[in-house]
């Protein structure tokens, strides 16, 4: 999937927090939160927009040497994604759970393309949730579908902080 849809959809990981806690303001920064970890498994990409924005500190951290949609994108890193976001997110209590979701969200997706990922790293070996012939390429109809979808559900988070929309018709 392209950024922009990896970045929408890692937003709306946002509505767990409606679930846990009373919406406070915290709740307008929670998307962008979201939004930004879910643009961080492709720092492994070359071409991918968070690769470019922070090319200097990737080629200090050695990061460039590492295969797209490898490390970044298996379960072995949610645990340092965790703890890390733990400690460096203290701003809001569902800060570090939004950042998590938010980081999930893009292997989880990715795992819906023709060349897989590499869930099990260090295996070398790419997995997929369907069949290739049913997955679907980073661009297409379908990554314009998604993104759509993100946008609208988007658009509802905020009208449900600003209650333009009734919380319990939502979440009942």
């Amino acid at each position: 999937m392209t950024g922009k849809t990896h970045f929408v959809l890692g937003a709306n990981a946002a509505w767990a927090a409606y679930l846990i806690v009373p919406k406070d303001m915290w709740f307008l920064l929670l998307p962008l939160i979201g939004g930004i970890a879910a643009l961080l498994p492709d720092l492994d990409n070359r071409h991918a927009t968070v690769h470019q924005w922070t090319k200097g500190l990737l080629r200090l951290l050695l990061i460039d040497r590492v295969r797209h949609r490898s490390l970044f994108h298996s379960l072995i890193i949610i645990p340092l994604v965790m703890l890390g976001s733990a400690l460096l997110l203290p701003i809001h209590v569902t800060a570090p759970l939004i950042f998590t979701l938010g980081y999930m969200s893009h292997p989880f997706i990715d795992g819906f393309n023709p060349q897989g990922c590499e869930f099990l790293y260090p295996s070398k070996k790419n997995y997929m949730f369907l069949p290739r012939f049913l997955c679907v390429d980073t661009g297409g109809w379908v990554d314009s579908g998604l993104f759509g979808l993100g946008i609208l559900f988007f658009a509802v988070y905020f009208a449900v902080f600003f209650e333009l929309i009734n919380v319990s018709l939502v979440l009942s």
